[in-house]
């Protein structure tokens, strides 16, 4: 299946994702950014919260440290189905144990900084990217799941 778009004006592959995590019977929506410099994928905090996710339902894994602070690791316990729509049809990916993520600021982070962090609603890693194939021509993109 291949999904084509352009670049974002901020220079980035945002990717809409339907979700669903069977444990809980959640679903929702978000658009994930395709991160090269992200070892792993995952739903950040904002996009748990929107679909009711509860953390103290999910397996705490680590605290990974960052620019900003730090972020605790969950993991999603069971599946969860990431569906990639095109414009021609769709492809579900199921995730075994997919992560989410869930934010502890720096009291120096600037309100400005954290809305951003927390804008971001999914991130597709490089352990999902290396079984996709991508392509880019100027301000396009193709990629294929």
């Amino acid at each position: 299946m291949k999904i084509t778009g352009t670049f974002s004006e901020k220079e980035q592959i945002l990717i809409p994702v339907e979700i669903k995590i069977d444990k809980f019977n959640l679903r929702g929506s978000a658009e994930f950014l395709l991160d090269t410099g992200s070892t792993i994928s995952f739903i950040n905090e904002s996009t748990a919260l929107k679909i009711h996710l509860d953390y103290s339902q999910l397996l705490y894994r680590e605290t990974s440290t960052g620019i900003g602070g730090g972020a605790d690791v969950y993991e999603i316990d069971g599946y969860t189905r990431l569906t990639f729509v095109s414009e021609e049809n769709t492809k579900t990916i199921p995730r075994k144990n997919f992560l989410a993520m869930q934010h502890n600021f720096c009291e120096h982070v600037t309100e400005d900084t954290r809305k951003r962090i927390l804008a971001l609603q999914g991130v597709i890693g490089m352990d999902m990217i290396k079984g996709f194939r991508l392509t880019t021509a100027g301000q396009n993109y193709t990629l294929e799941v």
